[in-house]
């Protein structure tokens, strides 16, 4: 009795080791792995996920590498993946993953899928979409895990549908991005041309601008520069016109010299004639003589000599009376062939003057006439001032008179 209830517990322990690894067993082959591809139409994968529930509760969210990821995925469960991006429709997959035990020793086939998710449109409608697109489960006829062919013909109409509508207006949108983006690019043209035009005016307005700014600092130039001048020779003018308002008055506050009287030659008072002699007696000739008479004679000194008869006449012309006294005679100007003549003519800006020297053996004589524009004129003789009498006479009248050589230079 003992031994059989021995034998009985021993064949229960054996069991239940049995029973306690089988498990472990079924843990080690009981993954069933999964590898997923996900797009998005019309952009990328940034801010995508794939949100991973099991049995209704969420065990991971899935953001990166979600254009080529695996899963393993436990046996005897159910599993939905939700691929996700913001704008655009979501889908699901549903994964049930019980299988037969004998499948499960056997293990089995990795599954792939891929995803691609489009754009979401307000006036769509997307509730098809709540559901998975897809179920996979295990098939009995194939002995592996693949699509519920009667699930997926189940929402395929509404699928069709759906997508019809989304590729439709996804045409319309490309076609209307393609017409805007025609637009926009001949806007851009235009906006460039006009830019362009806007530049290459605002240049020429500018170079414009440069010149006339260029041409008026050369005008403000230019009238700076003038009125300096005028101003300069304005100070000039009157600084000349002082000074020859204190040369002036200096000429007026200064003697004049004494003008050179040259000597005069007394005239040569007529000597006083003689008063005639009175008459000879007059001679009464000798008689004629002989030939022989007239002859010399050899020996004898007396020479034949007739003696003049001087009659004394009375001039019908009344004698001249002489006057005692002195007359006054002109200067009179003495050719001196030795004097040479230099003269110059100066002219400036408010003032023209003439410049004359006249040289001799051993002495020179400046002579200056200052002709001013606001009409005065002055004249000096050596530096100091002369009058004009001076000037003429000493400067002009002697070399017109005396022909001295001139020498004459214009600046």
């Amino acid at each position: 009795m003992h031994k059989q209830q021995r034998s009985r517990y021993g064949w229960s322990l054996v069991v239940f080791l049995i029973l306690a690894a089988l498990p472990s067993v079924l843990h080690a082959q009981g993954k069933f792995t999964v590898n997923g591809r996900m797009k998005v139409e019309g952009s990328d994968l940034n801010g995508a996920r794939a949100v991973v529930m099991k049995d209704g509760v969420k065990e991971r969210t899935i953001t990166v590498n979600l254009n080529k990821f695996s899963l393993d995925l436990d046996l005897n469960a159910n599993y939905i993946i939700s691929f996700e991006k913001e704008g655009y429709v979501s889908k699901k997959l549903s994964f049930n993953t019980h299988a037969p035990l004998e499948a499960v020793s056997n293990g089995f086939t990795p599954f792939d899928f891929a995803v691609s998710l489009f754009k979401q449109y307000d006036d769509i409608n997307i509730v098809v979409f709540n559901q998975p697109v897809g179920m996979i489960r295990f098939d009995n006829r194939a002995g592996d895990f693949d699509y519920d062919t009667d699930y997926t013909k189940s929402i395929q109409s509404q699928l069709e549908e759906v997508l019809n509508k989304v590729e439709q207006r996804e045409k319309d949108e490309a076609a209307n991005a393609k017409e805007r983006e025609q637009r926009e690019a001949a806007e851009a043209k235009a906006k460039a041309k006009a830019e362009a035009e806007a530049a290459k005016e605002a240049a020429a307005r500018a170079k414009a601008e440069a010149e006339a700014a260029k041409e008026a600092a050369a005008r403000a130039e230019a009238e700076a520069k003038a009125q300096e001048e005028a101003e300069a020779l304005r100070l000039e003018n009157e600084r000349k016109a002082a000074e020859a308002k204190e040369k002036a008055e200096q000429a007026k506050a200064t003697p004049e010299p004494p003008p050179v009287v040259q000597a005069v030659v007394p005239k040569e008072q007529p000597k006083a004639e003689p008063p005639p002699k009175p008459a000879a007696p007059r001679v009464m000739p000798k008689p004629a003589s002989n030939a022989l008479n007239s002859l010399a004679q050899v020996g004898s000194d007396e020479r034949r000599s007739i003696a003049p008869v001087i009659v004394s006449e009375e001039s019908p012309m009344a004698k001249a009376k002489m006057v005692q006294g002195t007359e006054a005679r002109p200067h009179e100007l003495i050719d001196d062939p030795g004097t040479v003549r230099d003269e110059q003519l100066l002219v400036e800006t408010n003032s023209v003057t003439t410049v004359i020297k006249l040289t001799r053996a051993d002495q020179v004589d400046e002579y200056r006439k200052v002709v001013h524009k606001w009409g005065g004129s002055f004249y000096f003789k050596n530096g100091a001032t002369c009058s004009q009498e001076v000037y003429q006479r000493e400067a002009v009248a002697r070399d017109a008179i005396a022909g001295a050589t001139p020498r004459g230079k214009m600046d």
